[in-house]
């Protein structure tokens, strides 16, 4: 029994450990971002109010109840002036009572309530589409942060290494001193040199300090220092220029609502059939010769129809139209900036790559030219000031080559996130 405890202890160890270390890509940031994003509410609040919109359109298919009452004077009546004998004709009363409820059933109302739950339909879509530019920025803002963070760590990485290498050539440069062959100002030229890299790591802690924060506010993850970045390679669909823009696509949703408004235009002059009925009590009553409370009611149908309406519609569908092409207009200036941006943004890449070719052979050869001085150093041949010199270079070729591998990747994204395919 204590075997399996102690088993299970390390098991559980195991486990936390290898938790702690989590592999976190570009995609996790871009879907935890969205979903941590304030607005994705509105994905079900617009869900709701379109369902409650479209439940109130369907009542327009129910029967309508309404209570009217009235109480009225008037002053003067119909009257009937012949006398004849043995004939009392009764004299209407000036004041008149009634409360009626009146039924109105609708049976045909043109198309019109189905055409209207199409365009709430529509407004849906835009409202949705509408958040999808939002998450398009989003991840504008997780790109940026997500690769400024494996910038800075391979930054530290380079910065790190300088350290050590400086460490032991302080070390080794203090027994040149000892034995006569280093000045004292060359051990304490690589020293402030040291102390210079100690500098640069704190400085990019901290902005990597900064940038992870902002990363947990955007995402709500917590990435730690020992988690590993992945950066994919992506892949460019450079050679056919498909617009997926949430804009682009907006735009088109824009207009097929007009074409929905245009076809509801159309459709408020057709004819409307509805069935009616009136059950009331007053004074008097449908008979009129009868002055006493009375009940009465009454059943039928009822034609609405605008045969002549001065050409609004006609107009109303013209400037649908207009607004049709101001769409297109729009999009055409979209295509042309985007275009114009996207040839921007392959310049980049085209450019952050052949750099990249030239960054790797001046890395190599720098190398080589440090290594020499190193050895150089340590002969007295040349000062630690010529030594550093070179030890700078390597270090900002070095940096260089990673800032631009990263710029090349981040170009891509850039690049299809700009076409709409991420």
């Amino acid at each position: 029994m204590k075997k399996i405890l102690i088993f299970l202890f390390f098991l559980v160890l195991q486990q936390g450990t290898a938790q702690t270390n989590q592999v976190v890509t570009l995609d996790d940031c871009y879907t935890a971002a969205i979903n941590n994003y304030p607005n994705i509410r509105q994905l079900d609040l617009n869900v709701q109010m379109n369902q409650l919109n479209k439940q109130n359109l369907q009542t327009n298919y129910l029967p309508s109840f309404n209570l009217n009452g009235q109480a009225s004077y008037q002053s003067d009546v119909t009257k009937v002036p012949i006398n004849v004998p043995g004939i009392n004709i009764p004299t209407i009363a000036k004041d008149w009572y009634a409360l009626n409820l009146d039924i109105e059933q609708m049976i045909y109302d043109g198309g019109l309530t189905n055409s209207l739950k199409k365009v709430e339909d529509a407004d849906l879509g835009i409202a949705h589409q509408k958040l999808q530019i939002e998450f398009y920025q989003l991840k504008e803002q997780v790109n940026q942060l997500y690769f400024g963070i494996v910038l800075l760590r391979k930054t530290m990485e380079i910065f790190d290494v300088l350290k050590k290498n400086l460490e032991v050539t302080v070390a080794e440069a203090e027994v040149a001193y000892e034995n006569g062959s280093l000045l004292g100002s060359d051990v304490d030229a690589l020293k402030v040199e040291y102390h210079l890299a100690l500098q640069q790591i704190v400085e990019k802690k901290e902005d990597l300090r900064a940038l992870m924060a902002n990363l947990h506010v955007l995402t709500g993850l917590t990435i730690s220092s020992a988690d590993q970045l992945v950066v994919p390679e992506v892949k460019l669909a450079e050679d056919q220029f498909l617009n997926n823009r949430p804009e682009y696509l907006l735009m088109g949703m824009q207009q097929t609502k007009l074409e929905m408004l245009s076809a509801l235009t159309k459709e408020k002059r057709r004819p409307k059939f509805m069935a009616f009925g009136q059950a009331g009590y007053g004074r008097p009553g449908y008979d009129m010769l009868n002055d006493h409370f009375d009940s009465y009611y009454k059943v039928g149908a009822r034609l609405h129809w605008n045969i002549w309406d001065w050409n609004q519609v006609r107009r109303g569908v013209l400037v649908l139209k207009v607004q049709n092409e101001i769409i297109n207009t729009q999009k055409q200036s979209f295509d042309q900036h985007l275009k114009v941006e996207l040839e921007a943004k392959m310049a980049a890449i085209r450019k952050a790559e052949q750099l990249i070719t030239t960054d790797e052979i001046i890395v190599s050869l720098q190398q080589n030219v440090v290594n020499t001085a190193h050895v150089q150093l340590k002969n007295g041949t040349i000062t630690a000031t010529h030594y550093v010199i070179e030890l700078n270079k390597q270090v900002k070729a070095q940096l260089n080559l990673e800032a631009h591998k990263l710029q090349s990747i981040l170009s891509k994204y850039q690049y299809n996130i700009a076409l709409g395919n991420l």
